[in-house]
């Protein structure tokens, strides 16, 4: 699967599988201790192509907070 073949986006997947759901910045936040990912456009590109392939859904919520819960599809990375 071409979504978990890039390193940035198997991390993002691996931290998501692991809490089930995370809010975007707890998520950038690990990103960035981790080294994995150094700016938020970065992140957002990423992120982006995770949502379009259904691994990742992306969860708006109020005061303009962003939430990102996995998918089946995205609980393929515990294969790789």
């Amino acid at each position: 699967m071409k979504a978990v073949n890039h390193p940035v986006r198997k991390a993002m997947l691996q931290i998501i599988n692991n809490s089930n759901k995370i809010s975007k910045t707890e998520l950038l936040n690990k990103l960035k201790e981790s080294n994995a990912i150094e700016k938020e456009d970065m992140f957002d590109y990423h992120m982006n192509y995770l949502v379009q392939a259904e691994c990742v859904k992306k969860l708006d919520l109020e005061n303009d907070n962003i939430e990102y819960e996995i998918l089946q599809a995205g609980k393929v990375i515990e294969k790789y």
